[in-house]
């Protein structure tokens, strides 16, 4: 399992699922969504979602800003089609 923020965690935050259609990418702590998204990008570990160039100024210039988010220290366009995030609290128990 991936997990985000190596430095470790920090009081007040909350760990996160980020995943996407094949499954859970890593676990991320953040004091919100938006805060785990940019640790785990800042981690290398969204590298799968991130936008071509091309993709982007094509997405970009139609207005088709609903298929991607910006994330990370440097805001990059990720693509948002399939990816999801919740917090690890609504994480269910599999039996193997």
């Amino acid at each position: 399992m991936r997990i985000a923020n190596k430095d470790g965690f920090r009081f007040g935050e909350s760990a996160y699922l980020i995943g996407h259609e094949f499954g859970l990418i890593c676990v991320s702590y953040g004091n919100n969504e938006q805060e785990a998204l940019d640790n785990a990008v800042d981690s290398g570990y969204m590298d799968s979602e991130r936008m071509a160039d091309a993709d982007y100024k094509e997405y970009d210039a139609n207005g088709w800003h609903d298929s991607f988010i910006y994330a990370g220290n440097a805001n990059e366009p990720f693509w948002s089609n399939y990816l999801w995030i919740k917090p690890a609290s609504e994480r269910k128990k599999e039996v193997a």
